[in-house]
């Protein structure tokens, strides 16, 4: 019963870090919001200029580049990880679960190189 419990932590500790992230950002992005939203009531001019600085904080090109770089070396570590292990059946889980990110990571750099924004 006690091996049970590990997958289940797992998951719910997943789902509760996807909940945070999201929950973050909507945090964020209803602060601009609210920002926006002072500025116009208090009749101040929204120029272009302010609007672009509000969304420079969500910069895709450099977010994919981080990305890319993070999921390369999660999958990297992977690897490492499977040097430590003599068991051929947990030797080939590993890398097989590391290829994805790795694939992953290849994908957001290719995102980023491509992007010329």
């Amino acid at each position: 019963m006690d091996g049970v419990w590990v997958p289940i932590v797992m998951f719910i500790v997943i789902g509760f870090g996807v909940l945070g992230y999201f929950y973050w950002n909507h945090k964020n992005r209803a602060s601009i919001m609210e920002t926006v939203q002072k500025s116009i009531d208090q009749g101040n001019e929204l120029t272009p200029d302010l609007l672009k600085q509000l969304g420079a904080s969500v910069d895709p090109r450099s977010k994919d580049l981080r990305r890319g770089i993070i999921f390369l070396f999660l999958g990297v570590a992977g690897l490492l990880c499977s040097l430590f292990f003599a068991e051929v059946d947990v030797v080939n889980g590993i890398r097989a679960g590391s290829v994805f990110p790795i694939m992953l990571g290849f994908g957001f750099l290719l995102v980023w190189k491509l992007n010329k924004d």
